[in-house]
């Protein structure tokens, strides 16, 4: 299947009311992002009661929002978007034959979103220069951002202070940075600290079903073996995908030099004719309905979906794992730092860092939380693994920026995605580290 390696967003009914207050004129609401449904609609309505602010929620394509239906090129139901836009519209497109409220940033990675706003105020501000004759555009008056608060992948937070797309966060205003532990501090994409705050994590390991395969699965190989021709999914996520590939190999998955990662690219076109597609969320719906049999995913998501279909099973396979995390930081071009800071010191109380990770079931980074976790949800294997598991894990993490045309160009070539196009968002992996 051909899919756009970008965050398709999704409406909530709160951004639905944003959009008709934009149109009316009114100033800009508070947005908060999150790469996929990781944050309890309580713990934001308990934001919301005590603090006043009314938040709206996007989730971006990591996972399903509640009640989504599949965008699987087989099947025929709407997707959550298409079906509020419709509803909007009153039909199928507007007299024009466009829908007036389609969302102008769809289609775009996180960091084209938060620099289209930095780059139409450049725009306007040369324009005006050049109309009254003046050599220099001056102080710049940039609009708000997009989206005020994100939660994103470690990998993409660090593209983002990269390209000082990010606000730096007083620790006074964050004292609730204390409640993570120290592992989760100083991470390779914000080493310092100023940036981001890690609040979540997963480890990689295979999904299977048992009603479909009747072996014992072991090993990362399973993907590459041809009997599984047609029951194979694989990550849409292009740092996801080249994770499995180097750890198949027994390579590190923050591999940056150049042949390592055209040997893994290799793997991966060689793996392409026994994937029955490159999905993200429609992995949920397929795993869940017996409709594919293997899928390497994060524990977290393996959690979600075998809550839903008892025939999946997850495991760690023998040539090893390494592991994401999921951080808060407060766009550069915010209207509202103050309320930006105070959303995030709020999440990172403990015990709403808890309810977060139990809504989203993946693990949490504080073990000051963890006494907040339900004792069945604290010792699980899956999302608190042995210290043996995770020895050698390594943490995913932005790749240098002179690899990313390189990674684009030869994963476009494979999922079939125009050329020209960005590949996906963790295409930005990581920078340093040792390879091995």
């Amino acid at each position: 299947m051909k899919k756009s390696p970008k965050p398709l967003l999704f409406l909530t009914i709160s951004l639905i009311m944003a959009l008709f207050l934009t149109g009316c004129g009114e100033k800009h609401t508070f947005t908060v992002y999150a790469d996929g449904d990781y944050i309890s609609r309580s713990v934001l309505d308990d934001f919301t009661e005590e603090t006043g602010i009314e938040v709206v929620y996007i989730t971006g394509d990591r996972t399903p929002q509640p009640s989504e239906e599949t965008l699987f090129e087989d099947t025929s139901v709407q997707t959550a978007e298409s079906a509020v836009n419709q509803a909007l519209a009153g039909d199928d497109s507007s007299t024009d034959g466009t829908d007036p409220y389609d969302d102008p940033y769809q289609g775009m990675s996180l960091p084209e979103v938060l620099q289209a706003t930095r780059t139409a105020s450049e725009e306007r501000a040369r324009e005006k220069a050049e109309k009254n004759g003046d050599a220099s555009i001056g102080e710049i008056e940039y609009d708000p951002a997009v989206y005020d608060v994100i939660l994103t992948s470690g990998p993409m937070l660090g593209q983002l202070v990269e390209q000082n797309l990010l606000l730096p966060l007083e620790y006074a205003q964050v004292s609730n940075k204390k409640n993570i532990s120290k592992e989760f501090t100083g991470m390779p994409y914000d080493p310092d600290g100023r940036y981001t705050i890690t609040t979540l994590w997963e480890t990689m390991g295979l999904l299977w079903n048992t009603r479909l395969l009747d072996e014992q699965q072991t090993s990362w190989g399973s993907l590459w073996n041809e009997k599984y021709a047609g029951q194979i999914l694989m990550p849409a996520n292009q740092q996801d995908a080249l994770a499995v590939a180097l750890l198949s190999s027994g390579k590190n998955p923050n591999a940056y030099k150049e042949k390592t990662l055209d040997a893994a690219f290799k793997k991966l076109e060689k793996q392409q004719p026994l994937v029955a597609g490159y999905v993200d969320r429609d992995a949920f719906i397929l795993m869940q309905n017996n409709r594919a049999a293997l899928y390497p995913c994060y524990s977290g998501d393996a959690l979600n979906m075998m809550s839903e279909n008892s025939d999946l099973a997850f495991l760690i396979p023998a040539e090893g794992t390494c592991r994401i995390t999921f951080g808060y930081a407060a766009a550069a071009d915010t209207m509202y730092p103050e309320e930006a800071a105070a959303f995030i010191n709020f999440m990172c109380e403990r015990t709403n860092l808890a309810k977060n990770a139990v809504y989203s079931k993946y693990s949490v980074t504080s073990d000051n939380a963890e006494d907040r976790l339900d004792e069945n949800w604290r010792t699980n294997p899956m999302a608190y693994p042995q210290e043996s598991v995770l020895k050698g894990a390594k943490f995913l993490t932005t790749r240098a920026p002179e690899l990313r045309a390189l990674c684009d160009e030869r994963w476009n070539a494979l999922v079939g995605i125009p050329e020209g196009t960005e590949g996906s968002e963790a295409t930005q992996t990581d920078e340093g580290g040792t390879e091995e």
